[in-house]
């Protein structure tokens, strides 16, 4: 689901949430950068992400719901209105109850003004709302199987689920839009419905809007016809069932390309004042389709795949059923070179359209059958773009991120707090990885078989794990209970330690594997297979050797016989098992590794970088310079930067010169982390004569590190959504540039170009960090008012800028935030409440006034509710005639 845009490209979208924060958007590089998790976001994978919090967060073990009707159509007629950004609807659920005869139905809803309620072969007595449902009573119970519908007209001013975007909240003159996120359960935010997993429906969206905007939803066009009012009617079919999340409807001003993927409509839309980023956000889709048709063996499964790029998305994307729904913020200019790429978000998302809209997760435990699928054909499709060794740089990194988690709980797991938070490592790299070790274990072609069974049978359903395993195991004939149990139902990772020596009498090989992670009812030791690559030469002619091991226990010797001594040993050369490595060659093999296979390169340079001596940091120069992968010189450039002696600063400066722009930066990066005098002259130099903005900002973030290196100047540098300007306010924060406030201030009172939604909020948090010891009243008034702004981004990162300023007078209005729990505002606040009150030394007379009126408060909310509820109900009561 959905997505941080600045992900990894090996995973972790919220669904494509996609997941971590950068800096700043510049800082982030790219290739790597744009991904989900994809879909996590990020986050969910991690998925940092903007989504609010789930309405009933609550610790215990989570099970699916009861299912008690079956949905057989949802219907929704719906008219914005963009001036007071509020929504008048009308939804239509055709329904027949499961097991028993129904008399009450419960509806998710949240905050919906209920104006009427009718039924159709049903008599609605009487309805109720509470917190978070809708409920309806029937004047008689309805019988099992019987097919009946009921009609909800309604209004609402969604604060979730729904959201619009103006020029009137700040987005630029003719972006106007409103688009909608579901994922996981905030639909109910703006129409009652069964906003859960276990439940597929076929839908329909018509809605009317202002003449000259674009209507976007699920499925195909049934028609688009003006009305006496002046607005157009789009009307929209989705006939093919799916789950409520990914019921979606975009509207708005929109830029839009066209094309086609084989039979496949295609469109692109963004906003007008993006048009010049639209070719390169759309130049893979096509060939993304072809791909995943051939590789799954399932044809595309909707009647059209459109793309929205969408003003501060809650997320990286989101893959409704035949349109996903994309960040702006993801959108990049040609300059930053191949910093930047939205093929991994593109190929996230598409592949949700298979695994996660064709077959959806049961219930949320089973989230990684969404989200492991998509950032493992994510994996697949970075090879058929740009070759094998990039998919094994994506495995890479995708095992970097389980790993640096350090997380233990297993993939399926029932303890979350609320749905967002099973979007994390485990969903999407993980969940990669597994599909990627069962890939490896049975062949591509038994796997793609197994895939294609897992989705046929299951087609248009729900899905859990056991249901790949059965698929997986009838196509190959293998028990697979062995391999789910640990790498599924259990946690962690397994940490392998290998070794080898050579027995010249013998002329036996030893290879010594260890596990040395920490076992106990959780963390497994773990039983895999393990191939080992032996290259040696025999008669001046260079051979290669492979074996197998069959790694059961925590510590095992294996032997195996030569014709000679080997001049390399590789274990796991193809990247077929997740595990954190310790692996330490001899000098000489490590010197012969430099000449290998890719990620025998890349482990080397690692290797190297641990290392000191003059002859590893001559290596890495040479590798710098000399590889012809770029991903091996990005990281001879890091372990350069570990070695850290003069030498190896020196190859860093020369490395400034590298025409790779994704080469440089890690050179920029490098030399950042090097604080010597050479090294800060040298950046300094190379910022005056940078084109690329994007490495140019991450040398300016970087001089956060050099209180006396002015970079105020450099707001004035124009670049695409400021991305300049964001990383001199991150260098002003780390300088601790206290005489800046004024000009921070000032560029942020009327900022001459549009920062992304992350960016600009750090610039308000570090306005507020910047301004804690100052006096005036001008720093505390200017971000108080973002308090109550139109865009959640802000609202939340005034909170956070309020905490760092530290100004007691901010927490009559910052508790007053944190009491709407539904606003993405309320936990920055409750955080910045904390942290103001620990800066103070108050009388206890003081703290006990606040908790009376804070209790006071919260009765007087309560009393309101009851008495709101009270007159829905009268209201809803019958009238006497």
């Amino acid at each position: 689901m959905p997505k941080n845009p600045f992900l990894l490209g090996a995973v972790c979208a919220l669904g494509s949430l996609v997941l971590p924060v950068f800096s700043s958007r510049a800082a982030a590089t790219s290739a790597e950068a744009t991904t989900a998790a994809a879909d996590a976001f990020l986050g969910h994978c991690g998925k940092q992400h903007f989504m609010p919090q789930g309405l009933n967060a609550a610790p215990g073990r989570k099970y699916a719901r009861d299912r008690l009707v079956d949905i057989r159509h949802l219907a929704l007629k719906v008219t914005p209105d963009f001036k007071t950004r509020a929504v008048a609807g009308e939804v239509t659920i055709s329904f027949a109850p499961v097991g028993k005869p129904l008399k009450e139905l419960a509806l998710d809803a949240v905050d919906l003004e209920i104006l009427a309620i009718t039924g159709k072969d049903c008599a609605v007595a009487e309805h109720q709302s509470t917190e978070d449902k809708l409920i309806l009573t029937f004047a008689q119970e309805i019988p099992r199987d019987t097919p009946v519908s009921v009609t909800i007209t309604y209004r609402t001013q969604p604060a979730n689920g729904l959201y619009f975007r103006t020029p009137e909240m700040g987005y630029p003159a003719g972006d106007t839009q409103l688009w909608t996120q579901g994922e996981a359960e905030f639909h109910r935010y703006w129409f009652p419905c069964y906003d859960y997993p276990n439940e597929r429906f076929s839908s329909s969206i018509i809605c009317r809007a202002p003449e000259g905007m674009d209507v976007v939803s699920n499925g195909r066009l049934l028609s688009k016809e003006k009305g006496v009012d002046g607005l157009v009617e789009w009307s929209w079919l989705q006939e093919g069932p799916h789950v409520n999340y990914l019921i979606a409807l975009a509207v708005g001003n929109f830029h839009r390309l066209e094309g086609t993927a084989g039979k496949v409509p295609l469109a692109l839309l963004v906003p007008p004042s993006e048009k010049a980023q639209a070719e390169l956000a759309f130049r893979d889709t096509a060939s993304i389709i072809s791909f995943f048709q051939e590789e799954i063996g399932v044809p595309f499964p909707w009647d059209k795949y459109y793309q929205v790029y969408c003003h501060d998305f809650l997320a990286g994307g989101m893959e409704n059923t035949s349109c996903s729904f994309m960040a702006a913020g993801a959108l990049f200019p040609a300059e930053v070179g191949r910093l930047d790429s939205l093929h991994q978000l593109d190929a996230h998302e598409t592949a949700h359209q298979w695994f996660g809209d064709l077959v959806t997760c049961r219930d949320w435990s089973h989230l990684w059958l969404n989200e492991g699928f998509a950032s493992y054909y994510t994996i697949l499709f970075e090879e058929k773009k740009n070759g094998h060794d990039a998919m094994l740089l994506a495995l890479k990194k995708a095992a970097d991120r389980v790993i640096g988690s350090n997380d233990t709980r297993p993939i399926v797991w029932k303890d979350y707090t609320e749905p967002m938070e099973q979007f994390d490592s485990r969903a999407y790299p993980k969940g990669a990885w597994v599909l990627h070790m069962l890939r490896s274990r049975l062949g591509a072609d038994l796997y793609r078989e197994g895939v294609r069974k897992y989705l046929e049978l299951h087609r248009n359903g729900i899905v859990t794990t056991d249901d790949l395993q059965d698929a997986m195991e009838q196509v190959s004939g293998l028990s697979l209970d062995r391999f789910f149990d640990q790498w599924v139902h259990k946690g962690g990772v397994p940490e392998v330690d290998v070794s080898w020596s050579w027995d010249a009498q013998a002329k036996l090989a030893k290879v010594t594997v260890k596990q040395t992670q920490k076992t106990d009812d959780k963390v497994p030791v773990f039983e895999f297979p393990l191939p080992v690559r032996f290259l040696l030469t025999r008669d001046g002619a260079a051979e290669t050797r492979e074996v197998k091991l069959d790694v059961t226990k925590a510590e095992e010797e294996f032997y195996f016989p030569l014709p000679a001594q080997p001049d390399l040993v590789r274990p796991d050369p193809d990247m077929t098992v997740l595990a954190k490595w310790k692996i330490n060659p001899p000098g000489d093999m490590l010197k012969r590794q430099l000449g290998a296979d890719f990620t025998g390169r890349l482990l080397a340079m690692d290797l190297l970088g641990e290392k000191k001596d003059d002859a590893s940091v001559e290596m890495l120069t040479g590798a710098l310079n000399g590889d012809a992968d770029y991903a091996v010189r990005v990281e001879a450039a890091e372990s350069l930067q570990k070695a850290g002696t003069p030498a190896a600063r020196a190859a860093l400066i020369a490395g400034l010169a590298q025409p790779d722009e994704r080469v440089r930066k890690a050179v920029v990066d490098a030399l950042l982390a090097i604080y010597h005098p050479d090294s800060r002259a040298a950046l300094v130099k190379h910022a005056a004569a940078e084109k690329n903005p994007a490495v140019l900002a991450a040398v300016v973030s970087g001089f956060a590190s050099w209180p006396d290196e002015n970079v105020l100047p450099l707001l004035g540098t124009k670049s695409y959504h400021g991305m300049v300007a964001a990383a001199v306010f991150d260098a002003l924060k780390g300088q601790n540039r206290q005489d800046a406030v004024p000009a921070i201030l000032t560029w942020l009172k009327a900022p001459p170009e549009l920062l992304e939604a992350r960016d600009f909020g750090r610039a308000l948090e570090t306005l507020g960090y910047l301004a804690r010891d100052r006096k005036e009243d001008d720093v505390y008034t200017f971000l108080a008012t973002f308090l109550n702004d139109s865009r959640e981004t802000r609202r939340a990162a005034a909170a956070r800028a309020l905490g760092a300023l530290g100004d007691p007078r901010a927490l009559p209005v910052l508790r007053g935030v944190a009491r709407v729990k539904r606003d993405a505002a309320s936990v920055p606040a409750g955080a910045a409440i904390a942290r103001i009150e620990s800066l103070q030394n108050s009388p206890v007379q003081t703290q006990e006034a606040w908790k009376k009126v804070e209790s006071l408060t919260q009765r007087t909310e309560e009393l309101e509710k009851k008495l709101e509820a009270l007159q829905k109900r009268d209201e809803a009561k019958p009238k006497t005639p």
